[in-house]
């Protein structure tokens, strides 16, 4: 049976493409394009030590371990561990999902392949097959991810949050949000939004003077009445976009702390931004607060 090195190349390049986009997006890592392709060229050469047995040694569980490692670091570039293990966990679901919807498509066609030390190899791959297996890999992906999401969503598991800055301390109810992907654009820090009324008194007067006029927030304005407060260093610009509104932004603040208190278990976080809304999250009043899913 004869295999041919570019389909190789180009069968293990394009799916580890799509892999990895798809990584990028359910892991709300906004990875450059030239990153994603250099890391799928890279993983895809991979494949040809099929062609040399004395290299064969890489095809062990380690090596294959630290060949995905080694993609997920040239892809995204985390700089936390716990970013590398997310991003490293989503990369192996969507390979699952998209090898089994692969395997299972050649399956029912006609195909020739081998496997050679866990890895399959298809020798008469078309285009269409390739697109075929793409497509439904990713719907199933998306409908996978937006069924957990949906569950997760229906569960408003109320939460009690303490915002503490300079000894003052604030405690307000909060709702995981699953739609909140807020970050703080220059730490990286996960994003929490709560309603202004609910943490008036942490807030210095020319906060509180900014948010009694009218008008949308402005960097520059805010800027100016926190000049020579110690709170200029706290300050935060939070870009996002919602249902009708586009660029939109929220002003925050880096607290000393916010401790999460969830039924018997409670936790502290330094590494937050806390975002000021000024208008009511919960129409009942039932909670204040929208916390980021990655803090529970």
């Amino acid at each position: 049976m004869i295999v041919y090195a570019e389909y190789v190349f180009l069968e293990n390049f394009i799916m580890n493409f799509v892999i990895l986009s798809l990584t990028a997006k359910f892991g709300k890592n906004p990875a450059k394009k030239r990153k994603i392709l250099l890391a799928s060229a890279i993983s895809a050469l991979y494949a040809f030590i099929i062609f040399f047995p004395s290299l064969h040694f890489l095809f062990s569980i380690v090596m294959k371990l630290a060949c995905s490692m080694m993609i997920i670091i040239l892809a995204f570039t985390p700089y936390k561990f716990k970013e590398f293990f997310r991003l490293l966990g989503i990369f192996y679901l969507i390979t699952l999902v998209f090898g089994g919807a692969g395997f299972a498509i050649f399956y029912f066609t006609n195909f020739n392949g081998i496997i050679s030390n866990g890895i399959f190899y298809i020798t008469n791959i078309s285009a269409k097959n390739i697109f075929i297996a793409v497509g439904v890999g990713y719907m199933l992906i998306n409908f996978c991810w937006g069924y957990l999401q949906k569950q997760l969503s229906k569960e408003k598991i109320l939460i009690n949050i303490k915002i503490e800055i300079d000894g003052a301390t604030v405690e307000v109810m909060g709702i995981v949000d699953t739609g909140n992907s807020l970050v703080d654009p220059i730490s990286k820090y996960p994003v929490i939004i709560v309603e202004y009324d609910a943490i008036i008194d942490l807030l210095p007067l020319e906060v509180q003077r900014f948010f009694s006029c009218t008008g949308k927030p402005n960097f520059t304005q805010m800027a100016l009445l926190l000049h020579g407060s110690s709170w200029i260093t706290r300050f935060r610009m939070i870009p996002y976009n919602a249902l009708g509104t586009e660029n939109g932004m929220l002003i925050g603040f880096k607290p000393d702390f916010v401790s999460i208190q969830k039924e018997a278990d409670s936790k502290s976080i330094q590494e937050i931004i806390v975002a000021i809304y000024d208008r009511k999250l919960s129409k009942a009043g039932e909670y204040r607060a929208l916390l980021h899913p990655d803090l529970i």
